[in-house]
């Protein structure tokens, strides 16, 4: 089944889909390259070449799918109850110079965004990066990162799900994106 940005299980359908994706790539590379050692030297130069030229679009597929690779889904159990609401956004993994920033659950409220972060990064820089980011959309936004899931569930209980921007953050938050 496949899976959008924002989705519960995109990693899990990213790594996937950019696995068989990068195998093909790598079977056409050596297929060419193979072909280009058995055949007469004008069409072993293009052959070569073509096998050469074929790694960079791999390259394009490669390079996402080394960060987001070590990052999995948070347990099905602990979001199940959030699915199909669409205040919320699943597995988005946001980057920069510095550092990866897997954000496992997003709970977008009027103009506040409350997220999960699975790995170690600053969560003051990953404020400030959605911050900056909204900005640049045209939304001002307050921002809170948390590695607590208890203290998300808190967040979120303690809202009101207003709808304001919430199509523009959300369209922003997948746009920045892997």
């Amino acid at each position: 089944m496949i899976k959008k940005k924002g989705e519960y299980g995109y990693r899990k359908y990213f790594k996937i889909k950019n696995g068989i994706m990068i195998g093909f790539f790598i079977f056409i590379i050596l297929l060419l390259f193979i072909a280009s050692k058995n055949t007469k030297v004008e069409v072993s130069r293009i052959l070569l070449v073509s096998s050469i030229l074929m790694v960079l679009p791999m390259a394009n597929l490669l390079a996402p799918f080394l960060v987001v690779f070590k990052y999995n889904s948070i347990e099905y159990d602990r979001v199940k109850d959030f699915l199909g609401d669409k205040h919320f956004l699943f597995d988005i993994i946001l980057t920069m110079k510095e550092q990866v920033m897997p954000l496992d659950i997003i709970y977008i409220e009027d103009e506040k965004i409350f997220a999960l972060l699975s790995n170690k990064a600053n969560k003051k820089k990953t404020e400030d990066f959605i911050k900056e980011r909204m900005k640049i959309g045209g939304i001002n936004v307050t921002a809170k990162v948390c590695d607590n899931f208890n203290e998300l569930s808190k967040f979120i209980q303690a809202t009101k799900q207003d709808d304001k921007n919430l199509e523009e953050i959300r369209a922003i938050l997948k746009s920045l994106s892997v």
